[in-house]
């Protein structure tokens, strides 16, 4: 028989596109849980109190229904340059403080934390963390062939034709890297940046990275943030720290979500499915050459272009 747990701190800690947000909604099923969406994002005030268009922002509005000025007298959103801090600010503290305050089994998708885990471990230190990534060429297809172009003045109607058909044009040489998910403020182009002088003392060759076109400027990211949630997490949370692949979830849910709940001690829900999950998408030209040729510019071992690339 599963013993249940008193609370049940759950964290998903993924990079934008990586699968947080369908992986978020399988959690989401069980009505033991409050569930919430990237409490750090800009998004949140900006459709508070009426709820996105994704559906996501539900327990927000439910939750300050009454007291909207509460709400907003705590809202403490993370702008993209204090992602490379790994500090809170005391008003973000005190936002997630309460909001981890509001229901026993909490389940909280954040996609700009990762750099944060000594403060997530403060706020809940009994947390269980769920480390969700996308292989690194799905990660950066995803950023560089978005599925609806904003950024391309077209009518909306043409966007994710020619829109895609505009960037895969530049996909391997562009240098500018899409300004609608905060990456080009983050991750930037020059070696002497915050995150450019974070690469160079990780042991990364920033100076060439930041040289490179957009795609591997993307991948060295993805692999610094990699390895500093995969090291950080289990020395910090150890047997309550798991790394999840996003494709395998994707591909498998059902027992995938049972490996889990038999991790946090807790019976998954009976007669639960996950019809909303299918595989993900291949990656652009996944057997083209330049995709070792970036990744061995942003640092990957030859070990980790056949497991992670």
């Amino acid at each position: 028989m599963t013993h249940e747990p008193e609370k049940a701190r759950i964290w998903i800690l993924g990079l934008l596109h990586s699968g947080t947000t369908i992986f978020w909604r399988a959690w989401r099923k069980d009505n033991r849980f409050l569930c919430l969406d990237e409490p750090l994002t800009g998004d949140v005030g900006r459709w508070f109190p009426t709820g996105n268009p994704k559906g996501t922002h539900r327990e927000y509005a439910e939750l300050f229904r009454e007291a909207p000025k509460h709400f907003w007298n705590l809202y403490a959103p993370m702008e993209p340059y204090q992602e490379l801090d790994g500090v809170l600010t005391a008003q973000q503290r005190r936002y997630l403080r309460m909001l981890t305050e509001q229901a026993e089994n909490l389940v909280i998708d954040e996609t700009h934390a990762h750099l944060h885990l000594p403060e997530i471990q403060q706020l809940t230190p009994s947390a269980n963390v769920i480390h969700l990534y996308r292989r690194a060429s799905g990660f950066a297809t995803s950023h560089l062939l978005p599925s609806i172009d904003r950024q391309v003045p077209w009518p909306l109607v043409l966007r994710q034709r020619l829109g895609r058909a505009y960037r895969k044009r530049r996909f391997w040489e562009r240098m500018d890297l899409p300004a609608g998910m905060g990456r080009d403020k983050v991750i930037g182009h020059n070696p002497h940046s915050k995150f450019g002088l974070m690469l160079s003392e990780a042991g990364y060759d920033a100076e060439r990275i930041m040289r490179a076109p957009a795609l591997a400027r993307l991948l060295a990211y993805w692999r610094y943030h990699y390895h500093h949630v995969e090291r950080e997490g289990a020395r910090l949370f150890g047997e309550r720290f798991v790394s999840l692949p996003y494709e395998a979830f994707a591909t498998d849910a059902s027992s995938t979500m049972q490996r889990l709940y038999e991790w946090i001690g807790m019976a998954p829900p009976p007669d639960t499915t996950y019809p909303d999950v299918h595989p993900p998408k291949p990656p652009y030209r996944p057997r083209d050459r330049r995709w070792r040729e970036a990744a061995r510019i942003a640092g990957f071992t030859d070990e980790e272009i056949e497991a992670l690339l």
